[in-house]
């Protein structure tokens, strides 16, 4: 037999972390006889070992085995070759022969039991020669009569077949899993930032933490791919990842591979399984032998593990490697239809929301809304929600987040709404302090539809245009296309058509490049939406039956949505009995779900349909009904009074008119529904409450003051004064004591912040009412149990007075309207409470009157333009970009007005403006734009930036 010398020949170490953990570990435990290193595939376990030897300068021999030494005279002859050349400097000039591999065998045993000095003995690919009795029996004696100086150390991938309980309990056997030797988060830091001076980013660090769970050999793979690449590039690569194909094709030669057909098969149909319970793959499979199979994937380890509980899951990535290669193997049915087993096989086990989660990925989703009925009934909901949150994701591995959010949030228990939107506000506020900025935009998207729901569109728009500034860095189609479609909803809510369709056409276009069903449908039917409320009737419909098409084959949770607008396109064309036929198709669906958006939306429309037919009786009854479904969804309930209003106007039921429409005023100003408001021109008489009965005069709008009879309200107090701001922002509304604590104290002690709090709102009410005996008889600060409500209607409050005139202006087609839109300017001193911009409770709102004051100077610029008063009009423009730079469309009408009119000097001047803020500070690409519309007018431009 001729010796092969690379088989007792150290690996070189090339550079790497030092696994200081483990080391220390070693160190303090120098009397081992036995050192196991146990582990799957790429987690480092030789270089460990051998940049453990080289650092200590441990002496040692080094066994490469092969296959073929699993018979005793060639492990017999490498290992007393190694001994001889590293314990008594001599050379083997022959190879044992198998006659002599006894004798062989106890000259061996001789040299390993008078050995003297530390020796260290690896034998590395120990899984290669476990299965040998022969090897089995060497082990045994050299661990029985080695020299306490001797430790051997196997490095394996599955555990070796020996007897270690002697040395166990003489303390003399270690044993490190993958469990142990995978890099901890600090050590993945190293790895990039000081091994490889490559700076990642915090956000990134932990995705690669998340995702590979310390796997060593995945940490190599992605730094191979992003070594070379700029922030922006790693940017659309992390939008991928796990799909990384370096990392897949390792998986796929070193593990999958190498295992027969049936464990292939087998790892494969369980990749469904987030967690490994051999009951559930049983029923899933039909087998019997689950128990088994499973303990043979753990003893050889193949990328198993299991949580704090004992229960078993695959390691993520392979996980995520064995479902693609399932989704080649069997149809996109039968993956459905297994996953729907599963819901049915948990559900059996009243593992309710194991079995929800595997309705809604199943698309069974009638089933999902019965099993959310049983979780929010069964469970505390708050934790539930939670839990599925995180669960949807975890077990989705299409990762269609976005497909999922708003079916998941519709089925969300109302009741538990106020807990959730805190319960993601916390997460939120820790994902921005972590700058973990990828996981961060989901968050924001699902907090923005709740906003949504709950009528707080102000918020939702913020939330979803920060969600999508997230999607877009990381290239998230699906969400980015979502983000566009429901801040067109909002816009066109708004009134704001143009907005609106700028952003659908944004959602459609990707939808349908990069293949997105989901949000492809819901962008149609909003631009569908649109175009009704613009009588594109024919438009529209080709856009709804596209809508219906992609809904029945791919989500039929939706088609409600698209029966309700089909409803309302035949309505409009006239055509009554259709328009009833497909609303009640659209309520039939909404029934069938039992979920109160759905039914609310469903019979809102189809109450509108009988009120055309003039069949006031079932449209009374439909209205009602979404009137109901609506009640914890302030907007829509807002939209179904307006048509309840209508349906008793037709009617000439004024008593019941007069109702609606004190309801309707309230729950605008309650939620500051201003557009809402103006359409029906109730709200202008309603709150012009005689402002010169007002008893204090507040001014919110630029400098901050307050006075009562032409006296200025001087409040010393620093607390109290933050307190006042904080109740006029929230007005009218009642506000727990708790919140108005965190405002005033978030950082002091309880009972110190109770006290403080006293003084604080002690100190406002003397300050803005001296002469009040009571706080009970306060005409402003009055509590109710642990609420306090701020009451306006007696002052005179600039902000008030400011909305109330631009709902009343409209969108400023006429030149009543126009006054109330100049007077509304005339208010705007500034920016809400301008001189205290730190206040984060008050932000909504200051962006929210912002907001309406940059509508005023829009309306007005147009206004202006059309009447031919160009100076105004430009003087409008000005305002505008010098409050707000960034508004693109803003500045290109500017620029059209001023060539029409032969400013071209100022139209270069707007030019360089608007290339500094879009393109130098925003990158948004301009130049074509601009060039177009020069040309357009046939003028030079003479200032454009390379």
């Amino acid at each position: 037999m001729k010796r092969i010398e690379t088989k007792l020949r150290m690996p070189a170490c090339a550079p790497a972390i030092q696994r200081r953990r483990l080391f220390s570990e070693l160190d303090t435990q120098k009397q081992l006889s036995l050192i196991s290193v146990i582990g799957d595939g790429g987690y480092g376990k030789t270089t460990f070992v051998a940049s453990y030897i080289h650092k200590q300068q441990h002496p040692a021999v080094w066994y490469n085995l092969t296959g073929s030494d699993r018979y005793s005279h060639v492990f017999i002859s490498y290992l007393k070759a190694g001994i001889m050349e590293k314990a008594a400097n001599k050379r083997l000039s022959s190879m044992a022969s198998p006659e002599d591999a006894e004798e062989e065998l106890e000259e061996l045993l001789s040299l390993l039991a008078v050995q003297k000095e530390r020796l260290y003995i690896v034998l590395d690919d120990y899984q290669l020669v476990n299965q040998s009795p022969e090897i089995q029996n060497i082990m045994k004696q050299l661990l029985d009569y080695s020299s306490p100086f001797v430790t051997f150390i196997i490095i394996s991938r599955v555990r070796p077949h020996l007897s270690v309980s002697r040395l166990k309990t003489e303390g003399k056997y270690r044993e490190f899993t993958t469990a142990d030797i995978a890099f901890t988060f600090s050590e993945i830091k190293e790895f990039f930032h000081s091994l490889h001076q490559l700076k990642l980013e915090a956000h990134e660090l932990d995705l690669i933490y998340k995702k590979t769970e310390g796997w060593v050999a995945s940490c190599q793979l992605i730094l191979g791919i992003i070594d070379k690449m700029t922030v922006e590039e790693r940017t659309r690569f992390w939008t991928d990842f796990p799909h990384v194909q370096d990392i897949y094709d390792y998986l796929s030669s070193e593990v999958f591979e190498a295992q027969p057909e049936e464990i292939r098969e087998f790892l494969c149909q369980t990749s469904l399984l987030p967690e490994l319970d051999p009951e559930v793959i049983d029923q899933l499979l039909g087998r019997e032998d689950a128990t088994l199979v499973l303990e043979r994937l753990q003893r050889e380890q193949l990328f198993i593990t299991s949580d704090s509980g004992g229960m078993l899951r695959y390691h993520r990535l392979f996980r995520q490697f064995l479902y693609q290669k399932y989704k080649e193997r069997v149809s996109v049915h039968l993956l459905q239809e297994q996953q729907l087993k599963l819901s049915s096989i948990y559900e059996a086990r009243y593992q309710f929301l194991y079995a929800f989660v595997y309705a809604v990925v199943g698309k069974d989703y009638p089933a999902a809304v019965r099993l959310m009925e049983m979780i929010s009934h069964r469970y505390n909901p708050i934790e539930s929600m939670v839990f599925l949150d995180g669960w949807l994701e975890e077990m989705t591995l299409e990762e269609n987040f976005a497909n999922n959010t708003l079916f998941l949030i519709r089925c969300v228990p109302r009741s538990i709404i106020k807990q959730l939107t805190s319960e993601f506000e916390k997460n939120i506020s820790l994902l921005k302090e972590k700058n973990s900025k990828l996981w961060l935009c989901s968050l924001q998207h699902r907090l923005a539809t709740i906003s949504l729901m709950n009528g707080e569109l102000e918020k939702a728009k913020q939330l979803f245009l920060d969600s999508l500034r997230g999607a877009q860095r990381f290239q998230d189609m699906s969400m980015t296309a979502l983000n566009f479609n429901l801040l067109a909803e909002i816009e066109r809510y708004f009134g704001r058509h143009e907005e609106a369709v700028q952003h659908v056409k944004n959602s459609l276009f990707i939808s349908e490049k990069y293949g997105q069903k989901h949000t492809q449908l819901h962008a149609l039917d909003t631009l569908a939406t649109i175009c009704l409320d613009n009588q594109q009737l024919g438009e529209a419909e080709v856009h709804i039956q596209q809508a219906l098409t992609i809904a029945r084959q791919h989500d039929c949770s939706s088609l409600f949505f698209i029966y309700t607008t089909m409803g309302r396109l035949f309505r409009l064309k006239g055509q009554i009995d259709r328009s009833i036929q497909w609303g009640e198709r659209a309520a039939a669906v909404a029934e069938e779900y039992n979920i109160d958006f759905d039914m609310g939306w469903s019979y809102s429309e189809l109450g509108i349909s009988y009120m055309e037919k003039r069949q006031w009786q079932k449209a009374e009854s439909c209205l009602a009904k979404a009137y109901s479904a609506f009640q914890l969804f302030a907007y829509y309930r807002c939209k179904v009074i307006k048509s309840q209003i209508e349906l008793y106007r037709r009617k000439q039921d004024q008593l019941q008119e007069k109702k609606k429409l004190e309801e309707f005023v309230q729950v605008c100003k309650e939620h500051h529904f201003y557009w809402e408001a103006s359409s029906l021109g109730s709200v202008e008489n309603d709150t012009a409450k005689g402002e010169g009965k007002a008893l204090l005069h507040i001014q919110a709008l630029g400098a901050f003051q307050v006075s009562r009879k032409g006296e200025p309200v001087v409040i010393k107090r620093k607390a109290s004064l933050r307190l006042l701001q904080f109740f006029i922002t929230h007005r009218n509304k009642k506000i727990e004591k708790d919140i108005l604590l965190d405002f005033l104290f978030p950082e002091g002690a309880v009972e110190a912040a109770q006290n403080q709090f006293h003084v604080a709102i002690s100190t406002l009410r003397k300050a803005l009412e001296p002469d009040l005996q009571s706080g009970a008889r306060s005409r402003f600060i009055r509590r109710t149990d642990q609420h306090y409500i701020f009451h306006s209607a007696e002052i005179d409050l600039d902000i008030e007075r400011f909305e109330r005139l631009v709902i009343a202006g409209g969108e400023g087609d006429s030149p009543e309207k126009i006054q109330k839109l100049l007077a509304a300017e005339a208010l705007y001193k500034g920016d809400y409470l301008e001189e205290y911009p730190y206040e984060p409770a008050l932000e909504s709102d200051k962006d929210r009157i912002r907001t309406l004051f940059l509508k005023v100077c829009r309306l007005l610029a147009f206004y202006y333009e059309q009447a031919g008063e160009y100076e105004k009009c430009f003087a409008y423009f000005d305002k505008l970009i010098s409050k707000d730079p960034y508004q693109e469309e803003v500045y290109f009408a500017y620029i059209k007005a001023l060539l029409k009119k032969d400013r071209e000097i100022e139209a270069n001047r707007i030019v360089r403006q608007l290339t500094i803020h879009m393109e130098e500070e925003m990158g948004v690409n301009i130049k074509e734009r601009v060039n177009q519309l020069f040309a357009a007018f046939n003028r030079s431009l003479l200032f454009i930036r390379n």
